[in-house]
């Protein structure tokens, strides 16, 4: 039997959660429609109106303004991937998007779709919390924000309530004395993460860690903030972390993750990995904070 639907295009982000609003569940927004599309085909999924956002000029933009990023929900993962010389920040996202899907295919997904589909194993996920983004949420009653781990509920859940769209990722500290680095496990080049871990530290005037962030993915149903290896990191001299404190990080991550076995991976093999590519991550970011000093 054949499926169909009806194909909107709204013009404004207005006129989008309009539609929504007025269709409901039978309304689903398309973005660059990767993940859609094979749910649509597998018939995991049914709509009646498919709401296009890729025609909204106002949610295609990488903007850095006062050391704060912001990565419109449309942006494409070729757009990070060029986007990477802005900063530190786009340096490691641009490095993240260019392991996810072919290069055809990241012309076409975008940061939104990615964020929204809320696989415990996307990729960007993990620096992206790291970093301390937040989602920005606009909707009927207006725009809303909060922290990306807050955002992701569950397995291809999210936070977004009825007619409400992810409108940006908005890093308030993205530009200055900082390092990222992103780290994953996969069976292929482009295959998604059998596990992954993201680590983010910035530095204080004195060359100490004012901050850290340390997420990791596909070990929980959504991404997992890891606030004992955080702790661990923050305040440390950057010989500290080099010296010791990355493997104290990368077992306080492993104690954090949350992983099961499957046919990708046992849950053993999950958690030493989490704590190894942990312990990479704060070096590689040591080692560039070191360049900077």
């Amino acid at each position: 039997m054949t499926r169909s639907f009806e194909y909107l295009r709204p013009d404004s982000i207005e006129e989008a959660v309009a539609m929504k609003a007025e269709y409901g569940d039978r309304a689903r927004f398309w973005a660059g429609g990767t993940d859609m599309m094979l749910l649509f085909k597998r018939k995991k999924l049914d709509l009646d109106f498919c709401i296009d956002l890729s025609h909204i000029a106002d949610l295609r933009y990488i903007d850095e303004e006062d050391g704060a990023l912001r990565i419109g929900a449309m942006a494409t993962l070729d757009d990070l991937d060029r986007a990477s010389g802005i900063n530190a920040a786009t340096a490691a996202l641009g490095e993240t998007s260019r392991m996810m899907c072919t290069k055809q295919s990241r012309t076409i997904a975008t940061v939104g779709g990615n964020m929204c589909h809320a696989s415990p194993s996307a990729d960007l996920s993990p620096p992206l919390t790291a970093l301390g983004a937040q989602a920005v949420i606009q909707g009927p009653s207006g725009e809303r924000s909060l922290p990306l781990e807050q955002f992701h509920k569950g397995v291809n859940q999210t936070d977004l309530g009825d007619g409400e769209l992810l409108k940006e990722i908005f890093i308030p500290k993205a530009s200055g004395r900082i390092a990222a680095s992103y780290n994953r496990v996969a069976r292929t080049v482009v295959d998604i993460a059998l596990v992954s871990s993201a680590v983010c530290l910035r530095l204080d005037d004195g060359d100490n860690i004012e901050s850290a962030g340390v997420a990791l993915g596909a070990v929980a149903p959504n991404v997992v903030r890891v606030s004992g290896a955080e702790g661990v990191l923050s305040g440390a001299t950057l010989e500290q972390a080099a010296n010791g404190l990355a493997q104290k990080a990368g077992a306080e991550s492993a104690s954090a993750a949350r992983a099961i076995s499957d046919i990708r991976a046992s849950k053993e093999y999950r958690t030493d990995m989490t704590a190894v590519l942990t312990a990479r991550g704060v070096q590689k970011c040591v080692e560039n904070l070191k360049g900077l000093s």
